[in-house]
């Protein structure tokens, strides 16, 4: 299954109530999808910038050309990590492997009908 396929599908699902979709993805240029319990998210913009954060805040991003963080200019690649002072950690991957990491995470709070 493409990954369009698969964001696609996994926006679509009927969650338990603690899961909230923001969004459409075929339609908008941003969509996510939510636990409100405990933080977990992940996030479409644009068809380009993909990022999955769980529950420590640890987050993983596509590539992007270069982003600012403590008054410095980061330019990533995929399997960089940058961890900073607050402990926040940032992984730079593909946007198969975040997509992979949401539906394990989000498929388990299917509700059952």
């Amino acid at each position: 299954m493409q990954t369009n396929q698969k964001i696609t599908q996994l926006l679509s699902q009927n969650y338990m109530p603690n899961i909230s979709i923001l969004g459409n993805y075929l339609s908008n240029r941003f969509t996510s999808i939510l636990d409100i319990d405990n933080g977990t998210n992940f996030i479409v913009s644009d068809n380009i910038l993909f990022s999955f954060k769980d529950h420590n805040n640890n987050r993983w991003l596509t590539v992007v050309e270069s982003f600012h963080k403590n008054g410095k200019e980061y330019f990533p690649t995929v399997g960089d990590l940058y961890t900073f002072e607050n402990g926040k950690k940032y992984n730079f991957t593909t946007k198969e492997e975040i997509v992979e990491m949401a539906i394990a995470y989000f498929s388990k709070h299917i509700a059952i009908i």
